[in-house]
């Protein structure tokens, strides 16, 4: 009886220790845009020579979660190919294993991939080969030079949150 209830003791502490594994998986679903293109075609890889295709942007498509920096190389006729990296963070569930199940959680769920999490959407800026005025070249730059600026600023207030929980 006392041997049982190890086994199922453990098990439950095996659960409950790789709660980010359970919680959140080691695959997500990545929206990649081509902010006024409609179309391109892009190839996402990994550092361990994972890869996966969009035929048509804007798309979503599943990737495997914990395999390092992810390249995102946008094509169409007409555009400059365009390239965008994302590195992971850690999966907000990851938390949960140092409060809940201790250090064998974070060990299973880095090993899984379950640990770490891509950005939900990517945004890749492809640049036209021709503009047909100075005008639309101007308020293509404007736009992506915006959005880079709006990034910058979402970045800043999620670290300057992160700063403050750890306060």
């Amino acid at each position: 009886m006392a041997f049982r209830l190890s086994i199922v003791s453990a098990m439950l502490a095996l659960s409950l220790s790789s709660c980010a594994s359970i919680v959140s998986g080691t695959q997500q679903g990545m929206f990649v845009d081509t902010p006024d293109v409609v179309g391109a075609s892009c190839k996402l890889h990994d550092s361990k020579a994972g890869s996966w295709y969009l035929k048509d942007t804007p798309d979503t498509v599943t990737v495997q979660k914990g395999n390092g920096p992810m390249n995102i190389v946008c094509t169409k006729e007409g555009y400059d190919t365009a390239t965008v990296s994302v590195d992971e963070s850690v999966a907000g569930s990851t938390f949960g294993n140092i409060i809940l199940g201790g250090g064998i959680g974070i060990f299973v769920d880095a090993a899984t991939g379950a640990a770490q999490k891509y950005p939900d959407k990517v945004v890749v800026w492809m640049k036209p080969q021709k503009f047909k005025t100075l005008t639309e070249e101007k308020e293509w730059h404007d736009k992506k030079v915006e959005f880079e600026r709006k990034m910058a600023e979402e970045v800043a207030a999620k670290k300057k949150t992160q700063e403050s929980k750890l306060n």
